[in-house]
């Protein structure tokens, strides 16, 4: 029984120990009297900002206790230095992701193993409905070419079953629907697929597979979203049964 406990104290210890080990970086700094500003934004008292990189979203956050600050990057034309942020139970990310008060973004700054964490902890809310994810803040259905349209010009996730995939040229095109249907295509650049196939996303594979894309909507001849980075793209469920 004793070494029973001493295993699951241990394996406990382990998991918890998972975002940390996977998010935290030697170049990190305590940044005392941190607060909130604009969304998404910390302020430091001397004047510093820095912008929760991976996040999208109007969530004002509250720093609670002391924060360590990770920069990421130099400073945007808004001031802003793009950073992540941990606190004593680690990157605060990770809570707002699960109660669904902010969104993903792809960004090439944040550690892909992190930002896997990110994702799962996403993942989570979109399943619960939590949040932003209740009712109307679902993902936007990829056939949904009204909702697609509305979108033009802006940040968004979009969700569904792969259709098709070809590749033409130097690009290859994942639809979701037919020609002319108001479904979603996305597009890959030949130069980034060895980063997606390094991931494993092959696109000649992936018929059938219910995907969660990241990115801004464009119309075009159809709706699209352009993936440059595999972070655009999150497998959420194999093919159903009858997908081949």
């Amino acid at each position: 029984m004793a070494r029973r406990r001493i295993a699951l104290a241990l394996t406990i210890s382990l998991a918890a120990a998972v975002p940390a080990a996977a998010c935290v970086s030697d170049m990190g700094f305590d940044v005392p009297g941190l607060r909130a500003d604009t969304p998404l934004v910390l302020a430091a008292p001397d004047g510093r900002r820095f912008r929760l990189v991976a996040l999208s979203g109007e969530s004002v956050v509250t720093p609670d206790g002391p924060t360590r600050v990770v920069s990421l990057g130099v400073t945007d034309r808004h001031g802003r230095i793009p950073a992540q942020a941990f606190g004593a139970a680690g990157p605060i990310e990770l809570p707002l992701l699960r109660e669904g008060r902010v969104r993903l973004t792809p960004t090439r700054l944040v550690p892909r193993d992190c930002w896997r964490l990110f994702e799962r902890a996403e993942t989570e809310a979109i399943r619960a409905r939590r949040g932003l994810w209740a009712g109307d803040g679902a993902p936007i259905g990829a056939t949904d070419g009204d909702a697609l349209a509305r979108s033009e010009g802006r940040f968004a996730i979009v969700e569904g079953r792969v259709r098709s995939a070809r590749t033409q040229g130097r690009i290859t095109y994942i639809n979701f629907g037919p020609p002319n249907s108001g479904a979603l295509t996305v597009t890959i650049s030949d130069r980034d697929m060895a980063a997606f196939r390094e991931n494993g996303l092959e696109p000649a594979a992936i018929r059938g597979h219910m995907l969660r894309v990241r990115g801004i909507v464009t119309t075009r001849r159809g709706p699209s979203i352009a993936a440059a980075i595999p972070e655009a793209i999150t497998i959420a469920e194999p093919p159903s049964g009858g997908a081949r």
